[in-house]
């Protein structure tokens, strides 16, 4: 019996001292996957913010029902200042922006029925989400947004009159190319614009018979932009 009790704890203390240095070497090992998730890697893509100025040409005219013989009309003094930002979605898509900014623009019909046809002058605030592709220095473009404005003056003999909507809203979307030679952008574009908002009450015609007027015109832009 003594026998197996010297075995016992000549084992014990043989294996004690091994477990002891174990849990030691295991619990003082640095934990290299602590912080795995808390690296901050650097983004691949910058970030771009532009600023630009544009000018364009129009050609407008509007939907109306009942019809109004209506005809399309160019105009030329159409001026705008952007704001644009290109940024990277989940930093791995680089190719989405946003474009805003101020336009001066006109836009008008024709016609020969009397007490209609005119050309107004606006100021538009787009909002615009630009989708893009980079092919060297050169960028492909695809605009769709939303846009909110106001008529300011009219060349319709009396001004406006109390049947006229001044207030003008709708979408627009189109697409184009850019040419990029940092820091500045020339961008070259065509979108059509369609107002949600009737140019007129729609009792200008009469109370019985409602016309509905919807404007709508495509602008044909150039435009530079410079990297800020």
């Amino acid at each position: 019996m003594k026998k197996y009790m010297l075995i016992i704890l000549a084992m014990s203390a043989f294996l004690l001292p091994a477990r002891a240095q174990d849990d030691n070497f295991i619990f003082d090992m640095p934990d290299d996957f602590a912080t795995l998730d808390t690296v901050v890697h650097p983004p691949r893509f910058k970030s771009i913010h532009m600023i630009g100025v544009s000018y364009g040409v129009t050609w407008s005219g509007v939907t109306s029902s009942p019809g109004l013989a209506q005809s399309k009309i160019l105009t030329y003094n159409n001026f705008g200042v952007y704001y644009t930002y290109y940024h990277a979605l989940w930093d791995h898509l680089f190719n989405f922006g946003l474009k805003t900014g101020a336009m001066y623009l006109h836009e008008g019909y024709a016609t020969e029925r009397e007490g209609y046809g005119e050309t107004c002058t606006l100021v538009n605030v787009p909002l615009i989400s630009q989708f893009k592709l980079d092919f060297s220095i050169f960028r492909v473009l695809i605009n769709i947004g939303t846009y909110g404005g106001y008529r300011l003056t009219t060349d319709k003999e009396g001004g406006f009159d109390k049947y006229d909507q001044r207030y003008d809203y709708g979408v627009l979307g189109g697409g184009g190319f850019a040419i990029v030679f940092h820091p500045f952008e020339f961008h070259v574009e065509a979108n059509y614009k369609y107002a949600f908002a009737s140019q007129y009450h729609t009792n200008k015609m009469s109370d019985i018979y409602w016309i509905y007027t919807y404007p709508q015109n495509v602008m044909f832009s150039a435009s530079l932009f410079f990297h800020l």
